[in-house]
This record gives structure tokens, sequence and C-alpha cells, in this order.
């Protein structure tokens, strides 16, 4: 084993990917580190790291996976950039990790767009009916899902009993709160344009597959994880703007729920946890094929949510931000998994005066 123990790594990630250095954090006070000591708590341990351990444990070769990410941002009808290449990275990893194939689940408008997602991370998207699980896999099957209430509770039932799923993962995806209502950031209700892929994260739960919810504020699907502190200190937590009485906090709770500064880093920050686990590197992307993937993820569609224009950022984060995070944290998992000549140099000469020679 490494002498570098696997939970330094996690904490080293999870310090990474909660860096409150967004729009939400540094524009609107979110008190992001409060939301993720709470969710630490509850975890006991690094959330990332947590995350991976629990897909190793769980997703066998040739699983099936299910995604939930895409969020419309209303005034442009427009599915933002944080999300689906969190998604990505996620469905590639555990497609080299293990064989497993994704299958992700959005709004039917915006379908189209969040499979650029997966292009640009060089996986193929293939209609459900022409999808083949055989040969290298590489293959991703994203659909689009129902908005009204009655066609996506059946709709839920038939996916699950027909995939069988051994993990059900939702990364920025809006997520309703105890009303049945999903709400913007801003507080506003927008369940009248958002898939109710809710009723697959409720059926999942019944099952006892393995959810995993991640967000950056507190409206998204799987944050009810600490739907409590999410109440108390964000912003239209419990007091939202449409009347509903609910506030934004979502209300369904995952098996464990990652809070972090953009959820694509959460997502990110689980592949490179679990990278760390499998001792591969290169189960983590680097920085070349984010840049390529954000790019391609505009072209197909999606924009940037604080800008609201076609540009290759994440939260008002741009494209090199995103990829200094997948280098440093390509950079943590080096430690684990491929030390160069000059670190076991260093680390022979330490571990020698150690023990007084």
């Amino acid at each position: 084993m490494s002498i570098v123990k696997l939970k330094t790594i996690g904490e080293a990630v999870d310090r990474l990917v909660t860096v409150p250095m967004s729009n939400w954090t540094i524009l609107k006070g979110l008190p992001l580190i409060d939301l993720y000591n709470a969710a630490r708590k509850k975890a006991g341990m690094p959330l990332t790291l947590k995350a991976a351990q629990k897909i190793k444990e769980r997703v066998k070769p040739g699983d099936h996976i299910i995604f939930l990410t895409g969020f419309v941002i209303p005034h442009f009808q427009k599915a933002e950039t944080d999300g689906p290449s969190g998604a990505a990275a996620l469905a590639r990893a555990l497609d080299l990790a293990f064989g497993a194939v994704s299958f992700v689940f959005t709004e039917e408008m915006l379908r189209d767009a969040v499979a650029h997602s997966f292009k640009g991370i060089g996986l193929h998207t293939v209609n459900w009916k022409n999808f083949n699980n055989t040969g290298r896999g590489r293959q991703v099957v994203v659909e689009g899902f129902p908005l009204e209430h009655k066609k996506a509770k059946s709709r839920a039932v038939e996916i699950l009993d027909t995939l069988k799923p051994s993990a059900l993962i939702a990364i920025e995806r809006p997520g309703w709160n105890e009303k049945r209502i999903h709400h913007s950031g801003a507080g506003f209700d927008i369940s009248h344009h958002t898939a109710k892929v809710d009723y697959i994260f409720e059926e999942a739960h019944k099952r006892d597959i393995l959810t995993i919810g991640i967000g950056d504020l507190g409206n998204e699907m799987g944050m009810g994880y600490i739907k409590d502190q999410v109440k108390e200190m964000v912003p239209h937590g419990s007091h939202c703007l449409c009347g509903c009485g609910g506030g934004i906090a979502a209300s369904s709770e995952p098996d464990l729920g990652i809070i972090c500064n953009i959820s694509n880093w959460g997502a990110y920050g689980v592949v490179a946890c679990l990278a760390a686990l499998l001792g591969e590197l290169d189960i983590l992307h680097d920085s070349d094929t984010e840049r390529f993937m954000l790019r391609e993820s505009v072209r197909g569609g999606q924009i940037d949510p604080v800008s609201g224009m076609f540009r290759p950022y994440v939260d008002g984060e741009s494209e090199d931000i995103n990829a200094y995070i997948i280098e440093m944290l390509r950079s943590i998992v080096t430690h684990k998994v491929k030390e160069s000549i000059f670190t076991k140099e260093y680390r022979k000469i330490w571990t020698k005066n150690e023990k007084g020679n």
C-alpha cells in the first residue's frame, strides 16, 4: 500500500472542489463551507472518497448506471453548462473502470444539448433502440423524460424494471421540495418545464439502488441529504418566491449527498478518488479533454448561466479555471498512483532519516 493514505487523497480532493470561489459563494454569500461541514459530518469521511468507495463496492462489469442531469435556465430555455460535463466524466470513468453502461435522463428539449457533453469527452451517444452492449463499450444512451407526473411515475418504474441499475447519480439536477415543486436558485417555480425524473430517484431509493446526489446550492436532487441546513442557511431555502410555502430546499435524500463549489467539480472529484482507489490515473480525463468537452457542450446548445451566453464557462468560471481544476486533481491522484523519480528519491531520503540512519 502506498505511504500516501487514501483518506489524505480524499481530504485534498474535497478541499479543492469546495473552494468557495463561484457565483453563489462570492457574489451571493452562500455559506458553502458550513453546508459542506454538515454533509461531511453526516458522511463521516471525505465526501468524494466515500462516493468513490460506494461506487466501487456496488458497480460490477457490465452494470447499468443511471445519470440524472440537465438544468433548464428559464429565461433562455437552454441547458446550463454545469451538470452534463460532470455526468459525462463519471460515465467515462465507469466505462473505463468497470465496463459499465450509462443511461442519462433529462428534458426532451435538452436531450441533444446534454448529449454533446458525452460526445465531447469521447463517448458514443446512441438511441436506446440501437444500443448494443457488446464490444468495447464507450456507448451512452441519452433520453428525454416526461414532464407530467402520471406519465413520469409510470416511466420510472418501467426504466428501473428494464435496466436494473446498480447506481443512480444526480448531478446539478433540479430536485423537488416537500411540496413536489421544483425551483430555480432565485426561488421561482420551474416545475412546468422540468422533467419529473424525481420519480426515478424515489423508486431507486425504494429498491436499495445506490443513490448519490451532487449539487452546489441546495435546490438540486440529492441535497435533501442536508435539507435542514439548506433551509436554514441558503437564500430562499425555506421561503421561496412562488408561494408554495416549501422553499427551494430539495427534499429527496440519497445515500450520499455531495455539496461543492460547482457541481461538475464534485463529479470530477469522485472520478479522481476512483482513480486513486483503482490505481489508474487515466480514469480521470485531462485538461485538454476538459476544454474540448466544454466547447462541444456550448456548440451543442448549453450556456453559461451567469452570463447567459454561449461560451465555455461554468457558473461564470472560464474554461481555463475548469481545466486547472482537472490538472490539480490529476496532480493529487498522481501521488497515489504514479510517483515520479524525484518523488521516489525524496521519499527514500526522509524514510531513511526517520529510521535514524
